[in-house]
């Protein structure tokens, strides 16, 4: 791999992005500078019944670069941007597709629905995980911040289409609404939590487990009340085996509390 140089990184990227108008020469030169840093001992594959993902397995900081030089561009024509974004995804690399999804999540929402309608797609069409680990987070980045009703909205619909890809996705981008302090309306994450833990009857255990304990985080006495409340009027047993795995991550008083209601589904 081809040591980072930062000033020569930054003149590369910008050569680059002088491309944004033509998707097709874009990728070109995408692909040769993605070249010049891949890894040289081996590309991989990332392979699925349903797709094959090769990655140059480039650092994180040549990507970023990129799409620092495009943020202008995405601003000034937003809709050009779509186009290169669908351009990107379609190109079927790990680097290609992380791009798309990073460059979704910063280009101006001025039709939210365009957003949205190609996250639910590119949801059901990807089946590697490294791609759909970043769908519904860093591919509603601004949307989040600017309008996180609109996001919260979109997963509400994502739960009303079967799958466990559609819920997988729901729980990730949960992580970043509970860990942002400035977020104050947990009750539709745990709404949200609910339905899934109500559906899906098995799978998706290390999902549910980070979004619990990153809201035992943030308020501990309403995720307790809701594991109770779970617990009271489901008691399935993804629900007993979660809040079993969660125990250490309470307080000593209401880890005894949580006990204590367990007892009751042995």
């Amino acid at each position: 791999m081809t040591a980072i140089n930062p000033a020569r990184l930054k003149v590369q990227a910008a050569e680059l992005s002088a491309h944004f108008y033509d998707p097709d020469t874009f990728l070109s030169k995408l692909h040769t500078l993605l070249d010049f840093y891949a890894v040289r001992i081996r590309k991989t594959s990332i392979s699925r019944p349903s797709l094959i993902l090769r990655s140059y397995q480039v650092a994180p900081p040549v990507l970023r670069a990129v799409e620092r030089e495009l943020k202008e561009a995405l601003n000034t024509n937003p809709s050009q941007g779509l186009l290169l974004i669908d351009a990107l995804w379609e190109d079927e690399w790990v680097e290609t597709r992380t791009l798309a999804v990073d460059l979704l999540g910063v280009v101006p929402p001025i039709n939210p629905e365009s957003i949205f309608k190609r996250l639910s797609s590119w949801i059901s069409s990807s089946s590697a995980e490294v791609i759909r680990n970043i769908l519904t987070t860093r591919g509603v980045s601004r949307l989040r911040s600017e309008n996180p009703n609109l996001v919260l909205d979109f997963f509400q619909d994502l739960l009303l289409s079967p799958g466990k890809g559609n819920r997988q996705a729901v729980l990730t981008g949960l992580v970043p609404f509970a860990e942002d302090q400035d977020f104050d309306n947990l009750p539709i994450i745990y709404k949200l939590l609910s339905t899934i833990l109500l559906v899906e009857e098995k799978g998706l255990i290390k999902e549910i487990l980070v979004v619990l304990k990153t809201l035992i985080k943030r308020s501990e006495q309403e995720t307790l009340y809701f594991l109770e409340r779970q617990l009271a009027t489901a008691a399935k047993p993804r629900i007993i085996r979660v809040t079993r795995q969660v125990l250490t991550a309470f307080s000593e008083k209401n880890q005894a509390k949580l006990k204590k209601t367990l007892q009751n589904y042995r």
